[in-house]
């Protein structure tokens, strides 16, 4: 009896065996800290950072279709309600440096401030974070662009671990020594500069025709350069300063909004990414054990065909009849256990949709008093802002004389 293709179909079914026992251990990770200023910095040195909320990354399938979206974890909801949660931690891990100015979450339609970082989530889950960043100055200057990505420390997520820090908080401080670098890079003249700039943008986007000569832009790169400065008493520009100034308690209402919502969102968020995380992990194991028990049961039938019929008696043929039958009975139940798995891991799926639908998110509108006037802001952020700036700018041409401006014609059709 040949025993060569039996015992090379039992070795491959070992093979599977081992393979499928191999269980992966999650190790904590090193908590990283942001670095602290070590001693106060000069006012003109601090810069103001203005972080507009994130991209929330929705792919186009995942708004189409709701199982597109179960399939790669994209919860639109979810997403929008990150996209603020994510940039509010990032400020309170800026802010709580030491080393910049005022630190803002901002509509998307702010410019006009020393430092604007951007960001787009690329993947999200309770498992792993990845966030694109990109950091510019109010001179063009590009400080940093690129992609942070880091798993989460399983210790926010155990009873008695570290639950007042965030699951992703490396990821949040990664980022804010990167642009403490990109800061350090620049000496004291380049940190003015930047910060005229920004002033003096802020200013043309008002009165262009007062202020547009004060700024080069160059045609190539696009930077912008101060080509000379007002005088510290012109009229105009007080007029413009206290606009800004205005502007800044608007910003800075929005920003507390944003902060307000991230402590709201914090608990029921992080039980979420929590739950989720157990999900992923049991639903990826389930999903391992599936493939697993299916392939054991595929060798197994076929070891069963494989063994030889080359007996001689009528009791060896008995022996292989029933080594047969017991391995394609084997076979088959591996087989429909595997798939029994692959049910139990749709139900895990189907949770993490249950407690994704939990997030609603929308903007609270706001109530603004200047000069007498109430305005009621209602809408997202950018169009509140939007309103906002509006308003501003009937304000500066009240103050100096000018006549409304006229409505922007709507678009005929094309």
């Amino acid at each position: 009896m040949n025993r060569m293709p039996l015992r090379i179909s039992l070795g491959l079914l070992a093979t599977a065996v081992l393979s499928g026992c191999v269980v992966k251990e999650t190790r904590p990770l090193p908590q990283l800290q942001a670095v602290q200023a070590s001693a106060e910095i000069d006012e003109d040195q601090l810069l103001d950072v203005g972080i507009r909320v994130f991209d929330p990354g929705i792919p186009e399938a995942a708004l189409e279709d709701p199982e597109k979206a179960d399939e790669l974890r994209v919860y639109p909801d979810i997403r929008r309600a990150e996209a603020r949660y994510m940039a509010a931690r990032l400020r309170e891990t800026l802010a709580g440096t030491g080393q910049w100015g005022v630190v803002r979450v901002v509509p998307t339609l702010v410019d006009a401030t020393d430092l604007s970082v951007d960001g787009r989530i690329e993947s999200s889950d309770g498992a792993q974070l990845r966030l694109a960043i990109r950091a510019i100055d109010a001179t063009g200057r590009v400080w940093l662009e690129k992609s942070y990505e880091g798993m989460a420390d399983t210790r926010s997520y155990r009873e008695g671990g570290n639950l007042g820090r965030d699951p992703f908080q490396n990821v949040y401080v990664n980022i804010a020594n990167d642009l403490l670098g990109a800061r350090q890079a620049l000496d004291a003249a380049q940190t003015l500069e930047v910060q005229r700039v920004a002033d003096l943008r802020f200013a043309g986007e008002f009165a262009p025709e007062a202020f547009g000569a004060y700024l080069a832009q160059d045609k190539k790169s696009g930077r912008y350069r101060v080509a000379r400065l007002p005088a510290a008493d012109d009229p105009m520009l007080q007029r413009v300063e206290r606009i800004r100034e205005r502007d800044a308690n608007l910003v800075d209402a929005v920003s507390d909004s944003y902060a307000s919502f991230s402590e709201r969102m914090d608990e029921p968020y992080s039980n979420w990414r929590r739950y989720t995380y157990d999900e992923i992990q049991s639903e990826e194991k389930l999903k391992a054990q599936a493939r697993n028990r299916i392939a054991m049961g595929a060798i197994a039938v076929a070891a069963s065909i494989l063994v030889p019929d080359n007996c001689g008696n009528s009791t060896c043929a008995r022996a292989v009849d029933a080594a047969r039958y017991g391995a394609a009975a084997g076979g088959v139940m591996a087989v429909m256990s595997g798939i029994k798995k692959r049910e139990e891991a749709k139900m895990h799926t189907d949770a993490l949709k249950e407690l994704s639908d939990s997030f609603e998110s929308e903007a609270a509108p706001l109530v603004v008093e200047v000069e007498g006037r109430t305005l009621r802001l209602t809408g997202t952020a950018d169009e509140q802002y939007a309103e906002w700036r509006k308003l501003l700018q009937e304000l500066y041409r009240e103050e100096v004389g000018l006549p409304p401006a006229e409505p922007t014609a709507a678009p005929g059709p094309g």
